[in-house]
Order: structure tokens, then sequence, then C-alpha cells
């Protein structure tokens, strides 16, 4: 009787869901979200996501279930001996009897934990829901979330521009330590000035940090971390030379394939190749591309 009603639910959950347009489902959840484009975009792309999820999930629901009552001698069998073995298994004897106390606490342990993990696992879905207008089916290091515009072209840059297996000098007015992550293999090195050591940087360079220019370095330092490249890489006020913008030919041909020829670079970036044991640095055409 159960699975009747289980399978009545989830032809009709089944009917429902493909009849129902998306766009209706999107129109509902835009007028629920929050006064903005921002927030109208995201419904609008959650409700599509949720909306084909639920087209794919209740039809195999309803197959299963429809296939359950077909054989249901035999899930009822299943479901009887699974349900003895759970209890023969987890039964707790000491000194030849049963340990009710223990018996119990362990049930529950265990029936905590798999609810747990269901717990979790749902949660999980809905992160997945919650991100799908920005992720799709791209990983995150094709994303590269929570960080500025500027800082996902220098990824790409480096990304294009050097060996996987490079060591990278970066000297910059940020805190860069995440493009360690997104680099990988790739090692880096970023050399922090004392007086930014214990400072909390700020979006949109609120608050200007002291960085190094390559020339302040001494030769032991940069010997010592034996460089492949340097990237030079400055954003705020106090550092940015617009008499530089365009010094590196690589980085300019590099942003115009993604933003067409009329881009004007607005931070100074650099990208030289080190060679070790030599403090001068080549002009940026001697850079030779890595993997893409």
């Amino acid at each position: 009787m159960i699975l009747m009603l289980l399978v009545a639910t989830s032809v009709a959950a089944t009917f429902f869901v493909w009849v129902m347009p998306i766009e209706a489902v999107q129109s509902w959840m835009m007028q629920r979200a929050d006064a903005n484009s921002y927030a109208y975009y995201a419904a609008s792309e959650q409700a599509e996501a949720m909306w084909v999820s639920a087209r794919i999930l209740f039809p195999v629901l309803s197959l299963f279930l429809i296939a359950a009552v077909y054989f249901s001698d035999a899930v009822s069998q299943f479901l009887i001996e699974s349900i003895a073995l759970f209890f023969e298994q987890t039964s707790i004897n000491r000194k030849g009897k049963s340990d009710s106390a223990r018996t119990i606490l362990f049930r529950l342990f265990l029936i905590s934990w798999f609810s747990l993990g269901l717990f979790h696992f749902a949660a999980g879905l809905w992160k997945r829901v919650e991100d799908w207008p920005w992720y799709h089916f791209s990983t995150g290091a094709e994303i590269m979330p929570n960080i500025s515009d500027s800082n996902r072209d220098v990824i790409r840059y480096l990304k294009e521009t050097t060996e996987e297996d490079s060591r990278i000098l970066i000297l910059s007015d940020q805190k860069l330590f995440f493009l360690s992550y997104y680099l990988l293999p790739r090692r880096l090195f970023h050399v922090i000035h004392p007086e930014s050591e214990f400072v909390i940087p700020k979006a949109n360079q609120q608050r200007q940090l002291t960085a190094y220019r390559f020339d302040e370095l001494d030769a032991k330092t940069v010997s010592k971390i034996s460089p492949d490249y340097i990237l030079e890489y400055f954003e705020g006020a106090r550092y940015l030379e617009n008499d530089k913008l365009r010094v590196d030919p690589f980085w300019i041909q590099f942003q115009q394939r993604r933003y067409g020829p009329n881009f004007e670079p607005t931070y100074n970036v650099r990208l030289r190749r080190y060679i070790p044991g030599n403090a001068k640095l080549l002009h940026s055409n001697t850079i030779s591309g890595g993997d893409s």
C-alpha cells in the first residue's frame, strides 16, 4: 500500500514538473528575490537548475518504485533480511549476555552517523544549486571565485605564459598567496614588505600596502629564491606607473585576445624571465609560452 502511494505521488510529480514551464518557475523565484539584477540572475539560474534536475529525478524515481511494486515480494524479503541482519550485527554481548544499554547506544550512534551523512549530502546538493549560476559545469580552478577580475587575468596570463615547473618571484602591492593554489604545480615566492606583513588588505586598494620593487631586493635574496620568472604586478596609486602600463607586450596581446583590440591596461603587469646567477632581467620578448 505504501509503495503504491509512493508510485502515485512520483508519477504525479513527474507529470507536474514536465507540464509546468521552466519560465513560470523562474518568474516565481525572481519575484521572491532581492530587487537587483544580480539576485534576479541568480534566482533564474537556480530555478532552471532545480527544475531540470527534477525532470530527471522524478521519472527515474517513478521507474524505480514501479519496479519495486512489480517485484514487491522480493523487495519485502530483502527488507526483512536487511533489518534482521542489522539487528544481528549491532547486538553487543557481554559475558554471553546481551548488553541492552550498549546495544541501543551503538544503534543510535550508527543511525545518527548515517543521518548526518544524508544531511551533509543534501546540504552539498543545495550548495551546488546555489553556486550553479556562476559555476555551471566548470571547476573552481576555471571560475576562480571570490577574487578580483584583475587577479583572474593575471592568473590566466601566468598559466599561458609560464611552464608548469617554473619558479616565479612575485612583487606586488597585494597579498597574493592564493595564486599558489591556482598555479600549481608552479612554485611562487611572494616577498612581503615588513610594513605589510601583519596588515589586513581591503578591497579595491582601500588600504595601500607597502611593497618591494625589484631594484629594492638584494641580490642574495633573489639568488636564494632562484626564480625562472619575475612578476611585477601593481594596482595601487602609490606604485602605479602610467608610463609603463604597456611595457609587457605579451600581457597586452593576451588581454587584447580576451577583451578586443581596443583594450587599454589600467594597472602594471610585467613578467620577465630571470637567468640564475645573473642579476640582469631580460626583456619580455625573451619569454617563451608555456602550457595553456
